[in-house]
C-alpha cells in the first residue's frame, strides 16, 4: 500500500480541551500533511484553524438532532445516582448514530481505508463505529487515549485490575455488582472489536502493556509508535536566554519545567513533585521552577528554589518557547498512557525526569535522554533524579540536549508516524 493517499476517518468526541483532544488534532494534521485524505469527525468542536474537520451535529437533520439530544439527556438523568471518580465514559450517552457520519463520508468518497477511533465516549458506541467501518469498506483502528479502550468505562483505573478480567462491581462507579455497565460495556466492546477485526495502537510500550492486560483488547493485533509533533516549530535552540527573556525567567538559572495541575488529581502526580521540591529545598539545592499550566500550586516558604508561573500557553509556538527556555523537565505522573509534554519537551532537546509511565522507546536506561526514577510514586527517588539535573556540570548537560533531540526527533516525524500506520493495515 502507498505511504501517501490513504483515506482515513476520525472520530473523536472533542478537537480541544486536554492532551487526548490535541494529540487527535496533531494526528490528524500530520496525516495531512503527508498527503493523505484525512477527515476528522467531532461533537465539539471549537477550533476553526484545523482543516477538514466536521462538526458533526451539524450533520443531523431537526428530528435526528431532536432524538440525539433527548436521549442524552435521558442517560444522564438515568446515572446521576452514580457518583465517578475520574473521567468515565457511558455507552448510553454514546448515541450519536451512524447514518450522518456514513452520509458525510461517502459525498467524500465510497471506500475509505481506515476509521480511527480517539477518545469517542459520549458521541459514538463500538457497536455504531462498526456500522460505520463496515459500511465504508474500512478497518476500525483504536488510537489508545489514557486507557479508554481497554476499560469499561474508566480512563485512569487507579490501580484497579478489573479490566484485566472483565470489570464488573466497579469501585470508580461505586458498584458492588459484578454485572454492572462496566461488565456490560466491556464485554460488548470486546466482542464487537474481535469479530470486526480492530487493530490497537498505542504510543508507548507502556501503554501497549495495558491493552495486551486488558481482557477487551489483548487479543488485538496492537503496533507501538508516537503522536507525532510539528517539528518545525518545536526545536532545540542553542541559547535558553533569548526564550527566557521572553518568558520573564532568570537569565542564569538552572530551570526545572513542569506541567502544574491539581495535585488532587493523584495520578498526574503534582503533589509527588512538590514533595521532592521541598526535600531538595531542605538541603540547598538552587532550582527555578517554571510552571506551564495552572497556577497557584507552588506554595509559600520556600528558602533555596524559586519558581515562575507561565500560565496556559496554547498553540506549539507558545510552548516551544517553554521548552527553549528549560535545562530539563519533569514529569512526575504515575499513570498516564503517553504524555505528550515528555515528546514535545525531547524534541526540544530537554532532558526529561520521569517514572517509568508512558514513556518512548528512547534510550533511557543509558541515561542519555534524562533519567527514570523508581519506583513509580517514590519521591525521594524523584528528589534524587531532579537533584542529578540540577547540579550537572553545563558542558554534561548540553550534552544531554543534544543526545535527546536526537534520539526523539525521528520518531515523532510525521513521515514516521504516516509509514507505521500504513504498515497497521497490515497486521
Amino acid at each position: 500500500m502507498p505511504l501517501a493517499g490513504m483515506k482515513i476517518l476520525h472520530l473523536s468526541k472533542m478537537d480541544s480541551g486536554g492532551g487526548a483532544a490535541d494529540g487527535f488534532v496533531r494526528i490528524h494534521s500530520a496525516l495531512l500533511s503527508q498527503g493523505h485524505e484525512s477527515v476528522a469527525y467531532v461533537i465539539k468542536r471549537n477550533r476553526s484553524d484545523v482543516p477538514a474537520m466536521v462538526d458533526a451535529r451539524r450533520l443531523l437533520g431537526p428530528l435526528q438532532k431532536l432524538t440525539w439530544g433527548i436521549g442524552r439527556i435521558w442517560a444522564k438523568l438515568r446515572r446521576l445516582h452514580l457518583k465517578p471518580v475520574g473521567v468515565y465514559d457511558f455507552d448510553t450517552e454514546a448515541n450519536f448514530p451512524a447514518e450522518p457520519i456514513i452520509r458525510d463520508a461517502r459525498a467524500r468518497a465510497l471506500k475509505w481505508d481506515m476509521v480511527v477511533v480517539h477518545w469517542a465516549g459520549a458521541f459514538v458506541t463500538a457497536a455504531t463505529i462498526r456500522q460505520i467501518a463496515e459500511t465504508l469498506g474500512a478497518r476500525v483502528i483504536l488510537w489508545q487515549v489514557d486507557m479508554a479502550h481497554v476499560t469499561g468505562g474508566c480512563h485512569s483505573n487507579l490501580g484497579c485490575p478489573k479490566y484485566q478480567t472483565g470489570c464488573g462491581a466497579c469501585p470508580l462507579i461505586g458498584s458492588k455488582n459484578p454485572t454492572d455497565l462496566s461488565a456490560e460495556q466491556s464485554a460488548e466492546r470486546r466482542r464487537i472489536w474481535r469479530e470486526i477485526g480492530a487493530v490497537l495502537l498505542a504510543p508507548t510500550e507502556w501503554s501497549a502493556r495495558q491493552a495486551r492486560e486488558s481482557s477487551i483488547t489483548g487479543s488485538l493485533p496492537a503496533k507501538v509508535f508516537p503522536i507525532p509533533l510539528n517539528l518545525d516549530v518545536l526545536h532545540p535552540v542553542e541559547d535558553p536566554r533569548p526564550a527566557r527573556t521572553k518568558l520573564g525567567l532568570p537569565a542564569e538559572a538552572r530551570v526545572l519545567l513542569v506541567r502544574g495541575i491539581d495535585p488532587a488529581l493523584t495520578y498526574k502526580g503534582f503533589g509527588l513533585l512538590l514533595e521532592a521540591l521541598r526535600l531538595l529545598d531542605a538541603q540547598g539545592v538552587a532550582l527555578h521552577v517554571a510552571v506551564l499550566g495552572e497556577t497557584g500550586l507552588m506554595g509559600e516558604g520556600w528558602k533555596h528554589i524559586t519558581y515562575t508561573e507561565l500560565g496556559v500557553r496554547r498553540g506549539d509556538a507558545a510552548i516551544a518557547v517553554a521548552y527553549q527556555s528549560a535545562d530539563f523537565f519533569v514529569n512526575p505522573s504515575t499513570n498516564d498512557n503517553g504524555p505528550m509534554m515528555v515528546g514535545e519537551a525531547l524534541v526540544c532537546g530537554v532532558p526529561v525526569v520521569a517514572y517509568p509511565v508512558g514513556l518512548p522507546s528512547v534510550p533511557w536506561a543509558e541515561g542519555q535522554v534524562g533519567r527514570v526514577a523508581e519506583p513509580i510514586g517514590d519521591i525521594p527517588a524523584l528528589a534524587a533524579a531532579i537533584r542529578i539535573f540540577a547540579t550537572m556540570p553545563a558542558a554534561e548537560l548540553a550534552a544531554k540536549k543534544h543526545a535527546a533531540a536526537a534520539a526523539a526527533r525521528p520518531l515523532y516525524a510525521a513521515t514516521y508516524f504516516s509509514e507505521q500506520l500504513t504498515a497497521a493495515l497490515q497486521i
